[in-house]
């Protein structure tokens, strides 16, 4: 009986690590390594070099936070290049990973606001205009939950002064932030 356990325990000891489990404090690396990345070109590169390291060189493999922050660490390598083709090209990659994040689990609060700040910021050209109102109505509902379970307190504080800081909130959705701004100030 035991004996037929053992090809499974084998499996168990020596199977490939699972890129889509995100261990906390590899998570919390990456979120407080991307924003320095925004403003450096070598962060940005050592970043998305520390997520093919702790995840795999197959981003197909990668849960979609992971996605998500790698999308995010690719447009800014686009906004770190001098060349227009390479801004071009790193940037529709970066689109179509952040794309499939966002599709791969719609309701996951960071991969949203990560897409709707970098669609926000990125050219016309790319043609990702009409995801940022979707994204943003997504994110203000997500985040009136409080739900502190995946993404905590300060991050999402965070976010809503971010948002709160950009052109695409019209007079509700301005009104509901920074009553939201107002609460989490509050909070202890």
């Amino acid at each position: 009986m035991y004996l037929c356990l053992f090809p499974a325990i084998l499996t168990l000891i020596f199977a490939e690590k699972d890129s889509s489990i995100v261990n906390d404090e590899i998570l919390n690396k990456i979120r407080i390594g991307f924003y320095v990345a925004v403003e450096d070109e070598d962060t940005t590169a050592y970043y998305m070099k520390f997520i093919k390291d702790n995840f795999s060189s197959d981003y197909n493999k990668y849960s979609p936070v992971v996605l998500a922050y790698y999308a995010a660490l690719e447009g800014l390598k686009g906004r770190h290049a001098s060349n227009p083709i390479s801004k071009f090209v790193y940037v529709s990659r970066a689109v179509d990973k952040m794309n499939h994040a966002v599709d791969n689990d719609p309701e996951l609060l960071e991969g949203r606001f990560l897409r709707f700040s970098f669609f926000h910021q990125i050219p016309g050209i790319f043609g990702m205009a009409g995801k940022v109102p979707e994204d943003l109505q997504k994110v203000i509902t997500m985040l009136e939950k409080r739900d502190y379970s995946f993404v905590n307190e300060n991050i999402q504080k965070d976010m809503v002064e971010y948002i709160l800081g950009t052109d695409q909130l019209d007079a509700a959705q301005r009104t509901r932030l920074e009553q939201l701004n107002t609460e989490l100030k509050d909070e202890p």
